[in-house]
């Protein structure tokens, strides 16, 4: 080969020892002229076929259909600027497919980080609805072991009223409302010696009710309406997805792609936070309206559930009266609207009053002796020295 510039090939031919070698490639007179263990071919660059191959596309491969039984391969794309090639159809047509996969290069990186700073992001957004779809995924005897710990754990805060005798109490009152709410869970229902107005439901299907919501509830559906609360609160997982959201997106995240074994280690140590966790705004409306729903399809009237938020209204007017002047009042209720986790009474009051307006004339339960045994045996076991 001459002084003209050379460039580092193979070669494939069946004449070839081992049907390969390595040489020289270089353009001269018209022609790509390779030379290599003793062999030599000369390509016309009049139809000389190029193509792009090998990892990230290093290779430049060259054939001529004047001669199919040779192929020529190079890594060193500086062959393409010879001035004998520069403008070669087939090197234009290498430049243009090199050039839109840098743009591909580029767009996907652009892509891959743009997920990375979005995707968490829209996660975190929307966890409310990625919570729900991680929580069905889990078993449900699972979370109900995790409801059960809660509760062992919750017994040594507090005076619970024998098991037996507020399972038998309760039964009448309770068992129209666990009929209709699905057979996923187990319930079971705590009295405990607490003279606030509460209840709370954990996973799983353990709800515990304070002796001061029972004393202070007037009918038997104003409690059956709370309990559908609370037990609307299980069916629709809320206290599991508010721990869920908790744990963080990538947690979450390796659960939808069905690896959930991070999402358990961390969710089986959140007991103790279960008994004390506050639910979302929404969390509560969603509570406000599948408990309206599952009493009606108990047949008991939802009046009792408004009944008791007008209860609760007035404790708040109470609350706010010990104030003193009309600003700290003001004051108040501000914060009650902007920091409190339920959403206003009053806007709850109206919703279920509207609804209620829709259903049809109907005879409702009526549970009122179920209602003053529990009651007249609450204000025994509050009484009772502990």
């Amino acid at each position: 080969m001459t002084a003209d510039r050379a460039f580092d090939a193979q070669a494939f031919n069946e004449n070839l020892p081992g049907g390969r070698c390595a040489g020289r490639l270089a353009v001269r007179a018209g022609q790509l002229h390779f030379e290599g263990a003793g062999e030599a071919v000369d390509l016309p660059l009049a139809g000389l076929q190029l193509s792009l191959g090998g990892a990230s596309d290093r290779l430049v491969f060259i054939t001529h259909p004047a001669l199919p039984a040779w192929q020529l391969y190079t890594s060193d794309h500086a062959l393409l600027a010879e001035s004998a090639l520069a403008e070669h159809p087939a090197v234009q047509r290498l430049r243009q497919h090199r050039r839109k996969r840098r743009l591909l290069g580029w767009g996907s990186l652009a892509t891959v980080l743009g997920l990375i700073v979005l995707l968490p992001l829209a996660l975190y957004f929307s966890l409310d609805g990625l919570s729900a779809v991680v929580a069905r995924r889990l078993p449900a005897d699972w979370e109900q072991s995790l409801g059960e710990t809660a509760i062992k754990q919750f017994r040594v805060q507090k005076t619970f009223m024998p098991d037996k005798t507020a399972e038998a109490l309760l039964k009448p009152l309770v068992a129209p409302l666990v009929a209709q709410a699905g057979d996923r869970y187990r319930y079971h229902f705590h009295v405990i010696n607490d003279p606030s107005l509460n209840a709370f439901a954990l996973p799983g299907g353990e709800v515990v009710i304070h002796s001061g919501l029972i004393l202070k509830a007037t009918s038997p559906d104003q409690l059956q309406g709370v309990l559908a609360h609370e037990i609307s609160h299980v069916t629709e997982q809320h206290g599991l997805r508010s721990v869920i959201k908790s744990v963080g997106v990538y947690a979450v995240a390796q659960a939808l792609i069905g690896d959930a074994s991070g999402l358990i280690a961390a969710v089986a140590g959140a007991a103790p936070m279960l008994i004390n966790q506050k639910y979302s705004r929404d969390f509560e409306r969603e509570a406000d309206r599948a408990g309206f729903d599952l009493l009606a399809r108990a047949q008991i009237n939802p009046a009792g559930l408004i009944g008791f938020f007008r209860t609760i209204r007035e404790e708040e007017r109470k609350q706010l009266k010990q104030l003193g002047d009309a600003d700290a009042q003001d004051a108040a209720r501000g914060a009650m609207a902007y920091l409190g986790t339920h959403p206003d009474t009053d806007e709850r009051i109206a919703k279920l009053q509207a609804r209620l307006a829709k259903l049809p004339a109907q005879t409702w339960r009526d549970d009122r002796a179920a209602f003053a045994a529990l009651k007249a045996q609450v204000q025994a076991f509050v009484k009772t020295p502990e």
